[in-house]
């Protein structure tokens, strides 16, 4: 009895087998039939679905980029259908002209695209013709006559990527003064000078800026803007402390004897 026993147990075990065996079988095989299936109708629909492209929608606030140019591009370039045109070659071709910022693509069933395109907006001049970019790329406008207001960048000892951004980080820095930078200058000794509004100058010499101007707008909201038109420059290139000269045609030679007193900052 018990080798009976024995015996039918051991044969479940194998028929369990052979039945998991047929069920992982048929998986299989209904799995090959349905990508087959699947291929099949993708491959008869494909013409379908990819329709030569009838329409190409330009998005965008465009000042300086022609829509004219940017239409006779697309036309070249858009050859392909509704899935194969290959959107990341379109955009970086679109992206080789200096005044587009961003691009974004998008298909729009059954044939369309739509391309939204920011511009680069000028933040600053560039020596006597030229323009930056945010980042320091510089841009060739035909008509200057909106811009003549931006701050000047002047140097021939840096980048247009580096002046760019020491502009950034003064013009920072000196955000609790409330006085903007109308031109930035770096000459061949090293040495950094601003001019501000109401034509101040700041002279800041070649290194410790962040704490000079630290110490430049304690001065100015303790006292200096009180007198803003009557200063000329504001020298920075002491360690520890400032100096202030004034404007003599607009002071008496007791106001400035005056001044000279009270406005001789030490910091130390």
């Amino acid at each position: 009895m018990k080798s009976a026993k024995r015996g039918g147990n051991w044969r479940k075990p194998s028929l369990k087998k052979k039945n998991r065996w047929f069920l992982t079988r048929n998986h299989f095989l209904l799995t090959f039939v349905s990508m087959l299936l699947l291929g099949f109708i993708g491959i008869s629909s494909y013409p379908y679905i990819n329709q030569r492209i009838t329409k190409i929608s330009i998005i965008g606030d465009l000042n300086h980029v022609s829509r004219s140019s940017l239409t006779d591009m697309l036309r070249n370039k858009v050859k392909s259908g509704y899935i194969s045109t290959d959107l990341n070659e379109l955009k970086n071709a679109l992206q080789t002209d200096p005044w587009i910022e961003k691009v974004k693509i998008r298909r729009v069933w059954p044939s369309s695209l739509e391309i939204t395109i920011i511009e680069e907006t000028p933040i600053a001049r560039w020596g006597v013709e030229g323009f930056l970019n945010s980042m320091g790329k510089q841009l060739t406008i035909s008509d200057k006559s909106k811009l003549v207001n931006l701050p000047l960048l002047k140097t021939d000892f840096l980048t247009a990527e580096k002046m760019m951004k020491q502009y950034q980080i003064f013009s920072e820095q000196l955000f609790l003064s409330g006085l903007k930078i109308v031109e930035l200058e770096y000459d061949r000794f090293g040495s950094w000078r601003i001019s501000t509004t109401n034509s101040i100058q700041i002279f800041l010499g070649r290194d410790g800026f962040s704490e000079k101007l630290k110490r430049f707008n304690q001065a100015w909201l303790s006292a200096l803007r009180e007198r803003l038109n009557d200063i000329d420059h504001v020298d920075l290139r002491y360690s520890n402390g400032l100096a202030v000269a004034w404007r003599e045609n607009r002071l008496s030679s007791v106001e400035i004897d005056e001044y000279k007193q009270y406005f001789l900052f030490s910091f130390g």
